[in-house]
């Protein structure tokens, strides 16, 4: 692939920006594996000169320090919170360079909101971007036009301007069956010895892609575009944990899978060869992987107690259960195929093995109450969570949710909320801010017992929840103004509001009227919005098994 070095421009820039309203994985120092990847497959198989600009590892990334740097290309990653960061970074970025630096977009916000990645890219990655971006650079080193457009047209998941300056989608996304990367950590600017700079350094791994269920509020398939589990090979992964101690002296790992051990043969060898990859070593790897409660229940897909002890001895050190609500009604419109019994069956397994717990909750099916939500912090302390992690539903783009409550979206709330705990729709039992507030409460109230280790995570929540205020207020604001004096929530004989569903759907079938409450609720947001910096979030230090 050509480039060319004798004016400097031989170089990629990958560039993670941090949220100005943190979430909780602002306070673990870890970059995006997505970026991770890309980068070390762009440092193996192209001649560019590779560098990964992580803002945690670096200090502030400046548009006129990565201008300095007279890059062919920058990349920048797609993070729903961070694209008003982005957005303005490549504004003032394209000033400086006059818009002769093509930049590029992927990741979560990039495939699941292509039309908002427009603002700050030129070219937008929707889905796996691996094989992709190899082809996508070939083609932007064309010097003849039709040549390039041709090649472009040829890429799949590619959002690109055409001939005409008009934007165009190359549909049919292709998944990536073979996994073919290994990180190369030194093209990540200051991630060699990390550890010794930030106690809540982890990394991100990944063992396999996508998932072998379909719950109605996942977001999965609409950021792989594709149905399908796919494993990568053994070799790599035990690479990237050997190669991650040794450079960077981070243990701690995040493993990304959607379900990790879907494939129980699969995890078997890992475990095995995994163990043995550090035999006889002082510094051993500790995973925190996420799975669901039926893996460790009595039924079909459920792992062996061999396998669990052999996952254990190897480094499975804490899992994350998706255990999703404690209500029986919202475990039945997610078609998460759960109930409490297995919940608790999984615990006693779990605990046999030493292994830890974490689970995350999402908040706001139809099922819910606000009494509900905060009885997840009591359930949270009966089942032995250290960490209880409440997050809201957010009807996702291409879900099958969307597909059946999209009406109920408040449009206009603003990016940088979307931080998983933000409330952005009208949930049936109570109002928005009342679901937003008791999100936290029962985080609070959870985190409030027990030792240090649930006081770190206390702190955390506390600082999402105030970056959260504008927000929450404008939520408060809507609904006086709009939702009850019109009839879209109304009092209850028991007291609180319910969701006044023939009123919303009335609504939402006059397309005119529609669009004017909309148009309302996005001025409430923005009005709402103060003036900000965008600064990075500090950095609170800490266990980082604790905060996983």
């Amino acid at each position: 692939m050509s480039s060319d070095p004798a004016n400097g421009q031989d170089r990629i820039l990958l560039i993670e920006l941090s949220p100005s309203v943190p979430n909780l994985g602002r306070f673990l120092v870890m970059p995006r594996f997505g970026l991770l990847a890309i980068a070390s497959v762009l440092a193996e198989k192209t001649r560019y000169r590779v560098k990964l600009l992580f803002e945690p590892y670096t200090g502030p990334i400046t548009p006129e320090y990565v201008a300095a740097e007279n890059p062919r290309f920058v990349m920048l990653n797609g993070l729903t919170t961070t694209s008003g960061e982005n957005e303005a970074f490549v504004a003032r970025f394209r000033e400086l360079t006059r818009g002769t630096v093509p930049v590029i977009a992927g990741g979560e916000h990039a495939s699941m909101f292509p039309e908002g990645a427009r603002r700050y890219s030129d070219f937008i990655f929707a889905h796996e971007g691996d094989e992709g971006v190899l082809a996508l650079l070939e083609a932007l080193e064309q010097g003849d036009p039709l040549t390039r457009d041709s090649l472009l047209s040829r890429v799949h998941g590619l959002h690109y301007r055409g001939p005409d300056g008009g934007w165009k989608f190359n549909a049919g996304a292709a998944r990536v069956k073979e996994i073919d990367y290994r990180y190369d950590l030194s093209v990540v600017e200051g991630a060699e010895q990390a550890s010794k700079r930030f106690r809540t350094a982890c990394m991100p791994l990944q063992t396999s892609r996508g998932c072998t269920y379909c719950c109605s509020f996942c977001s999965w398939l609409t950021l792989y575009g594709k149905s399908g589990y796919y494993v990568r090979p053994i070799d790599d992964v035990i690479h990237d944990i050997v190669h991650t101690v040794e450079y960077t002296g981070i243990r701690d790992f995040i493993v990304t899978d959607n379900l990790f051990a879907g494939d129980p043969a699969y995890a078997e060898e890992l475990a095995f060869r995994l163990k043995r990859a550090f035999d006889g070593r002082e510094m051993k790897p500790r995973l925190t992987v996420l799975m669901r409660a039926d893996q460790f229940a009595d039924g079909p897909g459920a792992l062996s107690d061999r396998l669990i002890r052999m996952l254990s001895e190897a480094g499975m050190a804490n899992v994350s259960l998706g255990l999703e609500s404690i209500s029986s009604t919202s475990l039945l419109q997610m078609n998460k195929k759960a109930d409490l019994p297995m919940y608790y069956l999984a615990s006693e397994r779990l605990r046999k093995h030493g292994i830890g717990m974490l689970a995350t909750f999402v908040a706001g099916f139809d099922g819910d109450r606000y009494e509900d939500v905060l009885n997840i912090s009591e359930f949270a302390d009966r089942f032995g969570l250290f960490t209880s992690q409440v997050y809201a539903r957010s009807i996702t783009t291409g879900t099958v949710d969307e597909l059946l409550n999209g009406q109920r979206i408040l449009h206009g709330a603003l990016d940088r909320y979307k931080n998983g705990h933000g409330v952005w729709f009208m949930p049936a039992q109570m109002l928005p801010s009342e679901l937003q507030h008791a999100i936290f409460e029962s985080c609070f109230r959870f985190h409030k017992k027990g030792g240090a280790s649930r006081k770190l995570a206390l702190r955390a929540f506390q600082s999402i929840w105030a970056g959260m205020q504008p927000h929450y207020e404008a939520l408060r604001r809507i609904e006086r103004e709009i939702l009850v004096p019109e009839g879209i929530y109304r009092e209850s004989v028991t007291g609180g509001y319910m969701l006044a569903s023939k009123v919303l759907n009335v609504l939402y079938t006059d397309e005119g009227r529609y669009g004017d409450f909309q148009t309302r609720c996005s001025r409430i947001f923005l009005e709402s919005e103060p003036a900000r910096r965008t600064s990075p979030v500090p950095v609170m230090q800490g266990n980082a098994a604790l905060m996983a």
